[in-house]
């Protein structure tokens, strides 16, 4: 799965992963787990989510984005007015509370973020197959500091009854990816109706989880 996988969903509309709303997570837990001193989440992939805008009534949110479209989609659809200018490899889209970064998550440096209280990621990790996991954790640990958490959002299901995107991501999957790291799992979900976005699954079962996850000091 190369970039040209997503440009091409953007291009043809094909967004089976946004979400029509806030996800419910994110609106139950995300205001009780953060701290009064907390400035700043990250939102690594994020596509044009309706979760940033929540976010940002909390706190200066940067996202990490491939698609231009999707980043213009997110400002226009909102009526947000924005200014674009060109840094480096990314363009960036901005606002006063809110930045996105245009371009390859994977060539972005930590160095031009300023520090992260927060990593947002509802749909970043099951985005992609177990091949490219380890990597993406691997350069999302780069923006960990020792006050970071990482807000985590996966999916389980029977792996060989779907290939995705989503991948399916166990409990035993994080506790590798993220070895070394303090993981608390915060919620798990079975999903009746095995919707997930705006796709229903026919799997045996559905199984919605968040973790919680920091550098273990």
């Amino acid at each position: 799965m190369d970039n040209s996988f997503w440009h091409k969903c953007w291009e043809r509309n094909t967004l089976g992963f946004h979400q029509s709303d806030v996800h419910p997570l994110l609106s139950s837990y995300f205001n009780k787990l953060t701290l009064r001193t907390d400035k700043h989440v990250f939102v690594p992939l994020c596509g044009k989510t309706l979760d940033m805008v929540y976010l940002a009534r909390f706190m200066k949110v940067t996202g990490s984005e491939l698609s231009e479209i999707a980043c213009r989609d997110f400002f226009i659809e909102h009526n947000i007015a924005y200014q674009q200018q060109t840094l480096g490899d990314f363009e960036h889209f901005s606002c006063p509370q809110l930045s996105l970064l245009q371009g390859d998550f994977f060539k972005l440096s930590a160095k031009a973020i300023e520090s992260i209280d927060w990593i947002y990621d509802r749909a970043a990790l099951i985005a992609l197959p177990p091949a490219m996991q380890q990597q993406y954790v691997e350069h999302l640990k780069t923006f960990f500091s020792a006050q970071t958490r990482l807000f985590l959002v996966t999916v389980e299901f029977p792996k060989m009854q779907l290939n995705g995107p989503p991948f399916a991501v166990t409990e035993t999957d994080v506790k590798s990816l993220f070895s070394g790291f303090k993981i608390e799992c915060i919620s798990t979900n079975k999903i009746k109706d095995k919707q997930f976005a705006q796709r229903k699954f026919e799997v045996d079962y559905l199984i919605e989880k968040l973790y919680v996850i920091s550098c273990d000091n």
